[in-house]
């Protein structure tokens, strides 16, 4: 299943731990009990690391039958093909670096940069959680994720596990929950790797009355450009719009180069309906300059910019960027092929439409817009 995050539940309730993997962008470090070589298979370099298929040759370098806790898979250097595998115990992993125990008690500190991903053990909450999100039942899964952080005693499995409840949180569109969960995780580590699941609203919501005094807020905040960023986001489909474009065009100027090229693809979400041919190729020079794990919101508003301006094709074809690259993002990706879809039916291509509603049904039917696309299926056999 392309979606699952995690390995399969325990059998029992409780803390029992299972062996399971740390999704994309959730790293970790090494130790000197097993050295693996992956090879890369001869995919996009673009598309998730779970497709890389790994060539294990282990070399058992300490002696004695300790097994080691974690692995963790490494690459050369950061960028370079080919691929380490260590093991041991993780004793912290932060955004800055992963500091891995070997058998013999000897510490490493491996950068952050370099670890691809970590393979450990988690809490029955944990895997439970991951079940249910695999299921789709992101609310069952966000109060497994926080029973989890109660459950999990290690500080920086706590972490991930709290990044995995914003995820869920995300999904269910709880945006005052995901951004205070969020911003929790930011003071746990500011250099979080886990920043990917940052709850930006990409679409338009009207946000509750509590929740837009505590955006409007959260923009105004002179001391966390996340926080301004966050509560921006949520502003732009409310009565206080404008003062959330005044503070996003301040934010594209930040010194996190994240949170400048976020903000500015912020203000296309206003300007994809009258953007130019120039702006549109502005647009796409500013998500290359992204972290791949941030792209997902900025495809969907480019791709929709693409298709007001007459481009049918290629706004499709960027559309399908997000459901392939980025299918743990499921709102988002439903999101994008439905706007896929509409774009092919309005360029007089029906039965094309016609597949990517199927995949959107098929592949996130928990999704709200998974209706839409059913009825559009009815009416498109009648045509």
């Amino acid at each position: 299943d392309r979606r699952d995050p995690g390995a399969r539940r325990p059998r029992s309730g409780g803390t029992e731990r299972r062996p399971q993997r740390v999704p994309r962008y959730q790293p970790l470090t090494p130790s000197s009990l097993a050295l693996v070589v992956a090879f890369p298979l001869p995919t996009p370099s673009t598309l998730p690391m779970k497709r890389t298929f790994i060539i294990s040759v282990v070399l058992l370098v300490a002696t004695g039958a300790a097994a080691a806790e974690d692995t963790v898979i490494l690459s050369p250097r950061a960028g370079e093909p080919g691929r380490i595998v260590v093991k041991g115990t993780v004793v912290d992993y932060t955004g800055t670096a992963l500091v891995l125990e070997g058998s013999g008690g000897v510490k490493q500190t491996i950068p952050a940069r370099q670890v691809v991903e970590v393979r450990s053990t988690w809490t029955a909450d944990q895997t439970a959680g991951d079940d249910l999100w695999r299921k789709g039942d992101y609310l069952g899964a966000s109060a497994r994720y926080q029973s989890g952080l109660s459950s999990e005693t290690r500080p920086w499995a706590r972490r991930f596990v709290r990044s995995r409840l914003v995820a869920a949180l995300r999904e269910l569109e709880r945006w005052e929950f995901a951004a205070e969960q969020f911003f929790t995780l930011l003071r746990e580590d500011p250099t979080t790797p886990y920043f990917d699941v940052l709850p930006l609203a990409w679409t338009t919501m009207t946000p509750s009355a509590t929740l837009e005094a505590k955006a409007r807020a959260w923009s105004e905040n002179r001391t966390s450009g996340v926080a301004a960023l966050v509560g921006s986001s949520y502003l732009l489909s409310s009565e206080s719009r404008a003062d959330a474009l005044r503070r996003l065009r301040e934010l594209a100027l930040d010194g996190d180069l994240r949170i400048a090229l976020l903000s500015e693809a912020q203000l296309w979400r206003v300007a994809a309906g009258t953007a130019d041919a120039g702006q549109l190729a502005g647009w796409e020079r500013t998500i290359d300059k992204l972290p791949e794990g941030l792209r997902a919101g900025p495809y969907l508003t480019y791709g929709r910019g693409l298709g007001r301006s007459g481009q049918a094709d290629q706004a499709a074809l960027t559309l399908l960027r997000v459901s392939i690259l980025y299918p743990d993002q499921h709102r988002l990706a439903a999101e994008a092929l439905w706007s896929a879809g509409q774009m092919l039916e309005n360029g007089s291509q029906p039965r094309e439409a016609a597949s990517l509603y199927r995949e959107l049904v098929r592949d996130f039917p928990q999704t709200l817009i998974a209706a839409s696309a059913k009825d559009r299926l009815k009416e498109l056999k009648t045509e």
